[in-house]
């Protein structure tokens, strides 16, 4: 990602005496960040509140019209009540000495528009990721009555703490009211917008969809799918052709993600998807059968790590989890086939049967009765995150398990990990660990616990039965080779010694979506 610095100041000429202007006796210009057809922005101060904020002031032609600025207001009043990550916040308005302005906050990061000018397209995964992050956006404000009407490149901001937010809720239906009709002509730029608002028609929250369409498509192919030598050029391609596939733009493009693009941009609203829950389910399905591959830095995009919704890792991080986790359970019934038919005819080459025989117990999931989130050297509140420790054996591979974020990946001071203990409802054998989470190079231990809890044990002294490095995927671990003293117990540890890298805001957290254990119940 760019640097902020370098995003953030624009050259643009301000206007005239607003350096060091206070409007409305609160917001207190400093530096002018971006200029474009509608607004100035500023970065100031909030007087009042002594925070720093974005200030967004109409230029004088707007200001001027009543009508406009009595719309302008009303939108974002109703702005102003949308409390989402992805959505830029609206403040405050003011008006003051014929300036008309809206205050938002203010946040480093650099429009989607500068990015691709910069990098001429951006990969499918990271496509998909602000494509998702926008959806939520998007939800939210369609579910509270609200259509953006402006999606485009530099509406979108990429924030340099990895969050993908949405601009300009405030603003957005006003400026389609004036933006596109002036003495009967269109100005402006057409190329985002949806052919109902090119035709005046009534508009919903699919509009949306089809703008954000075109923005994905452009992130795709590096081009938008209608161009024409004027706006009036490329409104009559809309409404009249059919956009090229984006695959015979790029060959890379994952064939389910250019088909689900090329539906957001269906003419009739009918035929696009219904909502935007609606394509945000559509996309993660391209996930699935395309599965993301690591991102550079530069283009890593994810949400508000601390927000309550579903984090990136959870969402998106393990779509292929039950898919792998079905191939691997296959594959071990076709093993273990193979086994017993080789045993069957050994037996049978050497006399058939023997009363001295054994009977080894057919190994199973065992059945998991509570888990508890092990902290024996935490600080302050006992646990580790304990609110989401069941979410490790819920069957929902959507959900998980995490530690909380650290500075760095090896713990601090004498602290030398977190874990998860998992408590089995009887003794068992146990034969194998799954665990589904994770793919940024955490390392840990399994130990196996002839308890019935956690009490008393130290891993830092007791000796596990497994360790595992460099996690880049599923931890599948055969204990079978071990003796069966060493893996039988009543409970059984996921203890984590390294964070692997961190996420986004630079945290260091591991999460663990599903675990299974095999085995079987215990003999003696």
């Amino acid at each position: 990602m760019p640097n902020p610095t370098d995003v953030t100041r624009v050259q643009a000429a301000p206007v005239q005496g607003f350096v060091g202007l206070t409007l409305c006796g609160r917001y207190k210009l400093h530096d002018l960040i971006g200029s474009g057809g509608m607004a100035q922005v500023w970065d100031a101060t909030d007087l009042v509140l002594g925070r720093e904020v974005a200030v967004k002031i109409l230029h004088p032609h707007l200001a001027g019209d009543e009508a406009f600025v009595t719309r302008f207001r009303a939108e974002a009043v109703s702005a102003a009540r949308l409390s989402h990550p992805n959505i830029v916040g609206v403040y405050d308005t003011c008006s003051d000495n014929g300036n008309e302005a809206i205050v938002m906050e203010l946040l480093e990061a650099t429009t989607l528009r500068t990015y691709l000018d910069e990098h001429h397209i951006v990969d499918s995964d990271t496509t998909v990721r602000i494509g998702l992050r926008l959806l939520d956006a998007l939800e939210a404000a369609h579910r509270a009555g609200l259509v953006h009407r402006d999606v485009k490149p530099s509406n979108i901001l990429l924030c340099v703490d990895g969050r993908v937010k949405i601009a300009d809720f405030g603003i957005a239906k006003a400026e389609d009211q004036t933006e596109l009709t002036q003495d009967g002509a269109l100005v402006g730029t057409a190329t985002y917008l949806s052919p109902e608002q090119l035709l005046g028609n009534k508009v919903d929250g699919r509009a949306d969809l089809y703008s954000l369409g075109i923005v994905m498509y452009e992130c795709l192919t590096g081009r938008v799918p209608f161009q024409g030598d004027t706006g009036a050029a490329v409104a009559l391609a809309r409404l009249h052709s059919v956009p090229i596939d984006p695959r015979r733009v790029r060959a890379d493009v994952p064939p389910a993600l250019a088909e689900t693009v090329m539906r957001t941009l269906e003419r009739d609203p009918d035929d696009r998807f219904n909502s935007a829950a609606d394509l945000r389910a559509a996309l993660l399905n391209t996930a699935v059968a395309h599965p993301p591959a690591a991102l550079p830095r530069a283009a890593e995009i994810d949400p508000d790590p601390t927000g309550p919704s579903d984090s990136f890792a959870k969402s998106e991080r393990k779509w292929l989890y039950p898919a792998l986790f079905i191939l691997l359970v296959a594959t071990a019934l076709v093993i273990a086939g193979l086994l017993v038919r080789e045993t069957t005819l050994d037996n049978a080459s050497n006399g058939g049967t023997n009363s001295a025989t054994t009977t080894v117990p057919a190994s199973t999931d065992l059945a998991i009765a509570e888990a508890i989130a092990f902290d024996p050297q935490g600080k302050g509140e006992p646990g580790e995150n304990d609110q989401l420790k069941a979410n490790a054996f819920d069957d929902n591979a959507k959900t998980a398990w995490r530690t909380e974020g650290y500075d760095t990946a090896n713990f601090f001071g004498a602290k030398k990990g977190v874990g998860l203990g998992l408590i089995l409802q009887q003794r068992s054998l146990v034969d194998g660990v799954l665990i589904e989470g994770s793919s940024n190079g955490w390392s840990g231990s399994i130990y196996v616990i002839d308890a019935e809890n956690l009490d008393g044990l130290n891993p830092n002294t007791a000796k596990p039965v497994a360790t595992f490095q460099d996690v880049n995927g599923p931890v599948d671990l055969d204990l079978t080779q071990l003796p069966e003293p060493q893996r039988t117990g009543s409970s059984v540890l996921v203890w984590i010694t390294n964070l692997g890298s961190p996420a986004e805001d630079e945290r260091h957290r591991v999460e663990i979506a599903e675990i299974t254990l095999s085995g079987s119940a215990a003999q003696n």
